[in-house]
């Protein structure tokens, strides 16, 4: 039997939220979307590696062509995603997150499993850009949690949930390049769809959502809907510069993702083993940021996270110009490794100046406005890198990641300022007023 109603709570506000987690369940509902999660997003990452291969083999493109596809296939899902992911979130609040998340994964399986019959890059396309907008829906999980858990243990539960995109995106790579190999890519393609359909039962059977409907709903505005995680830069200058900044290195770093299977053939590996030798500089790379990433936080609290962010950035993009110039698989391994262990200290290091700039009521929208830089970077890098990539120029995908983030070094010393102290009294009061929710 559900609990009845506190009488302080609003009529219109739904039960899941008012109850902040006072279930019972939380952990369980924690553990269960962390492997959802986890599911969805090595479904995502699976094809990173063999989908450059499978479009030269498969589909028939020629090497320059099937970069300019790639640029394409990664770019507009993801704006797909960008434009959609408010539109599932007002949803959600009118029938709750659970389900919401459990249609939103089943429609990527089953549009995932369509690459099975497809036979040109337009029908690629078409499937992907239909994911980016039905898959949307799977980041509300992340309101379920903040629904559940206790107050107190909210840092603990979205941290938890966090690492189970850095997970599948570390596995996601290798182990679709190594079931491509095994089964053959098209079978591949059925196997992330069932990684997808995994994830929406264990959503469906463990996690726990009591959803009350509110009375009252607010009217919808599809512009203040996908403008909503701008709105906090209003006012605030230093938020407004650490977008900037933020957006400027994730052009950078997605630019690369467009071409790096392609790169790797590009410096003497066969087509046939391109996407193994690829997934293993990915899934390197990946350990050494997640381990070197906290470290850098630790540095950053002892001598200020403006320094780490302005020396992280700076000698990460020297380290990524002379990719340009390697002539060995064992080069660029040794030069990516390198680039990554500074690059691992800007993220921390940005969500540090925003945590010790504003109010900590005020978290939620500010890092919304990160998490929307990086998201509109990842719907135009790609764009860049593919099709630098498609003319010839694969090498100068490199020096325009290097000197992007170069520049966003240089910007970050400044228009970025490190808070004289870290207060609740005193966020908020750099650049004008707090942001506005």
């Amino acid at each position: 039997m559900p609990r009845t109603a506190n009488r302080a709570e609003s009529p219109s506000t739904p039960r899941a939220e008012v109850r902040g987690g006072e279930g019972p369940h939380w952990r369980r509902t924690l553990y269960g979307l962390w492997l959802a999660m986890f599911f969805v997003f090595l479904e995502f990452t699976f094809g990173m590696t063999f989908v450059p291969v499978f479009l030269q083999k498969d589909i028939g493109l020629g090497f320059e062509q099937a970069q300019r596809w790639s640029g394409l296939f990664i770019a507009l899902p993801s704006l797909a995603m960008f434009v959609a992911t408010p539109l599932w979130g007002a949803y959600s609040d009118r029938i709750g997150r659970k389900p919401v998340v459990i249609i939103s994964v089943i429609f990527t399986s089953l549009l995932r499993a369509g690459w099975y019959w497809a036979h040109s890059p337009w029908a690629l396309l078409g499937l992907g850009i239909a994911a980016g907008v039905l898959g949307a829906g799977v980041i509300v999980g992340q309101a379920i949690v903040a629904s559940t858990a206790p107050r107190n243990r909210m840092g603990e539960a979205m941290g938890t949930l966090q690492t189970s995109m850095t997970v599948g995106f570390l596995i996601g790579p290798v182990a679709g390049q190594a079931c491509a190999h095994a089964i053959g890519p098209r079978p591949t393609f059925l196997l992330q769809a069932l990684f997808a359909v995994i994830g929406a039962a264990l959503v469906w059977l463990v996690v726990e959502e009591r959803f009350a409907p509110p009375k009252r709903v607010a009217r919808f505005s599809f512009a203040s809907a996908v403008t909503r995680d701008l709105r906090p830069l209003v006012g605030n200058r230093q938020l407004q510069a650490l977008w900037v900044t933020s957006f400027v290195v994730f052009l950078g770093f997605s630019s690369m993702w467009a071409i790096m299977t392609y790169f790797v053939q590009h410096i003497g590996i066969p087509l046939d083993h391109a996407d193994t030798y690829a997934a293993y500089v990915m899934l390197v790379t990946g350990c050494v940021m997640t381990v070197m990433a906290p470290l850098w936080g630790r540095i950053g609290d002892r001598v200020g996270h403006k320094r780490v962010l302005v020396g992280t950035t700076a000698t990460c993009g020297l380290a990524i110009l002379p990719h340009s110039l390697v002539q060995t698989y064992a080069q660029f391994f040794a030069v990516r490794t390198l680039a990554t262990a500074p690059g691992a200290g800007i993220h921390p290091s940005t969500s540090a100046l925003v945590a010790r700039t504003i109010p900590r009521s005020r978290y939620g929208g500010a890092y919304g406005v990160l998490a929307s830089a990086r998201s509109l970077a990842a719907s135009v890098g790609p764009l860049f890198g593919g099709g630098m990539g498609g003319f010839g120029l694969i090498r100068w995908v490199f020096v325009w990641t290097g000197m992007l983030t170069i520049f966003a070094s240089a910007w970050a010393a400044a228009a970025v300022k490190e808070p004289p102290a870290e207060s609740e009294e005193g966020r908020g009061a750099l650049g004008g007023d707090a942001p506005s929710s």
